[in-house]
């Protein structure tokens, strides 16, 4: 990451009153480690998941709370960040609590994503947050959940192999693809 975005995300944090910065290394199994997109980058993705008042926004793997920070920001029904780690968990709910100028109602659980109950889910911010195995069964999990309703989600950091499961879920159609930062971000909606 370059000097002036390093320093762009740190002036971030500070206005937020939180500290996301950082990569932390997690004992998940079959997880990846815990590190946030730039903050324009995570900006840019909630614009395009064009959010709604009536959406509840489930950042899956949320390490410490980024996206959910800038999420709460906006105006919407509820905000969700599930991670598997409780330490991880502590860091994003403390961040939640100091956060300036949230909007919206913030939950931060610790939670396996593959058994997570996403029924009132109507987006997904994933930020390649497993292996491909596990992203299987997620959205697996989801289109039970769902059953039928509207959803939108985006992968951040999308690899051939994610692309690849993704489109063996044809429940899903990809809305959107592009580069952001370096790093590949897609869009997916519920086919209806």
């Amino acid at each position: 990451m370059q000097i002036r975005e390093r320093l762009r995300n740190l002036g971030y944090d500070t206005l937020l009153r939180v500290e996301t910065k950082g990569i932390v290394q997690t004992n998940i199994p079959d997880g990846c480690h815990a590190a946030s997109a730039d903050y324009a980058i995570v900006s840019a993705v909630l614009d395009d998941l064009d959010l709604r008042p009536d959406d509840v926004l489930v950042d899956i793997g949320c390490g410490k709370g980024r996206v959910i920070c800038l999420a709460a920001r906006r105006r919407l029904a509820r905000v969700i960040g599930i991670d598997l780690s409780p330490e991880i968990v502590a860091v994003a709910a403390e961040n939640v609590l100091r956060l300036r100028g949230a909007r919206s109602p913030v939950d931060v659980v610790v939670a396996d994503a593959v058994t997570y109950d996403y029924s009132d889910v109507t987006c997904a911010y994933l930020f390649n947050p497993f292996e491909h195995f596990v992203l299987d069964r997620v959205l697996a999990k989801i289109e039970a959940d769902r059953a039928g309703a509207p959803f939108r989600c985006a992968f951040v950091n999308l690899s051939d192999v994610q692309r690849e499961t993704f489109e063996q879920h044809d429940w899903l159609r990809l809305t959107e693809e592009r580069v952001l930062g370096g790093l590949s971000v897609a869009r997916y909606e519920a086919r209806t």
